[in-house]
């Protein structure tokens, strides 16, 4: 029987845990949640509805407000995200002969797959397995985009460099009028972050995105290709959010593992699997989405 050796494996484990920055983008931008059993079959979690109010009791008062009466309970999934690459018998004789590891250059095409899905269930879900993304959680803001000023177009590539930094301005406080909440994120798709090279205004080179960028708005700006045609009846938009831990989480139950070797004629399948409940979201009013861009 023809295995891979234990110094090829190092190899390959090596390669698997080196993505690129672009491969992790929902890790970038969320905070993990790692504490959860790989085991567990499903996750539940407190979701607000909308935020509590304490008060100013009166002498001798015991009507102290619940702020937990807002709460509700949401259960979520876990499910595993795998992918494979063969070794080919020959491979494995061709660097044994020659005392050098197996090329693990496939290792690649592995880690990417399996990041592409991670970021794919926490942007925009999966349908399939009725998981829900960022863009269609239930209880997030919806901010349908004005037209311009000549009243004809919502979308980006028709509006002014002011008109649509008013677009962002408006759904940023859409978050910002939360009590204890800052929208500190923007994400858009590469269409729209191509928009913001526009000038700001007629009086001056600034692009749109440099004048944000001066007004301190947000600690991340970002390029999210998943959000492409996610806005309402597949209309472009862009999302802007607090990404506070007590809003929403990535839950990893268990990041990339190789799971042992199979070794059939004339191959040897290295698999791996990762155990993700997709976005953990408890405060989806501190996400919004603005569509018709």
């Amino acid at each position: 029987m023809s295995l891979i050796r234990p110094q090829d494996l190092n190899a390959i484990d090596k390669r698997i845990y080196e993505p690129h920055a672009s491969e992790l983008k929902a890790r970038s931008i969320f905070a993990l949640k790692t504490d959860i059993p790989a085991g567990a079959k499903t996750y539940s979690y407190d979701v607000m509805t909308r935020s509590g109010a304490a008060k100013i009791l009166a002498p001798g008062a015991t009507d102290v407000p619940l702020v937990d009466a807002d709460l509700t309970e949401e259960t979520v999934k876990i499910y595993s995200i795998a992918a494979a690459f063969n070794i080919s018998v020959q491979e494995v004789r061709e660097s044994q002969m020659a005392n050098r590891p197996i090329d693990v250059t496939k290792a690649d095409t592995v880690r990417k797959a399996i990041a592409e899905k991670e970021n794919q269930v926490a942007f925009s879900g999966d349908k399939t397995h009725g998981i829900k993304g960022l863009t269609d959680a239930v209880g997030i803001q919806i901010y349908a985009t004005p037209n311009n000023e000549a009243g004809s177009s919502t979308k980006w590539k028709d509006k002014t460099g002011k008109e649509i930094v008013a677009d962002i301005r408006k759904a940023k406080n859409m978050i910002n009028k939360l009590n204890g909440h800052e929208a500190d994120t923007l994400l858009l798709t590469p269409d729209s972050n191509e928009e913001l090279e526009k000038t700001f205004n007629e009086f001056t080179q600034q692009t749109v995105l440099e004048y944000i960028k001066s007004q301190n708005w947000f600690k991340r700006i970002e390029t999210v290709n998943d959000l492409a045609k996610k806005g309402l009846a597949n209309s472009e938009c862009f999302v802007v959010l607090d990404s506070s831990p007590s809003v929403l989480e990535l839950g990893i139950p268990m990041d990339v593992t190789r799971h042992p070797q199979e070794y059939a004629f004339p191959n040897t399948k290295v698999p791996f699997e990762e155990r993700t409940t997709g976005l953990i979201i408890r405060y989806p009013m501190a996400i919004c989405r603005a569509d018709g861009i």
